[in-house]
């Protein structure tokens, strides 16, 4: 009887330790934390975002210009950003594109100055105007 009582004993060790590396592994994955791509927010003012000047500074001042100018909805303002961040730094990227591009950024600047008609970026409602 004896011998049946270690085979027994043996047979829940043997479980005992197969269900606790199973009970270690199922919690070391619940450990790591999910890591989820976060939305694009505003660039810093004095972040290099092309390395070229004159479109850095446009960029940077591009979300508080257009909320006081009033050109896009608040609710697509990220998004017409995003998409204007992502244009000039591949054309940024474009050997055959790059020599223009201090021009073209000069260029919106001053658009976007003269839809501002005088009024200051920093406007807290564009539609007080």
């Amino acid at each position: 009887m004896k011998q049946r009582n270690t085979v027994i004993y043996r047979g829940f060790t043997d479980l005992g330790v197969v269900a606790a590396a199973a009970f270690g592994l199922l919690l070391g994955g619940c450990g790591q934390a999910v890591k989820r791509p976060q939305a694009a927010g505003p660039t810093p003012k004095n972040e290099v975002v092309t390395g070229i000047p004159a479109c850095d500074s446009y960029l940077a001042s591009y979300l508080a210009c257009h909320r006081a100018a009033g050109t896009f909805p608040q609710e697509a303002l990220q998004t017409h950003y995003q998409a204007m961040r992502d244009t000039l730094l591949q054309e940024a990227n474009d050997p055959g594109v790059r020599p223009y591009l201090a021009n073209r950024c000069v260029g919106l600047a001053q658009q976007l100055r003269d839809t501002l008609q005088g009024h200051a970026c920093t406007s807290p409602d564009a539609t007080s105007r």
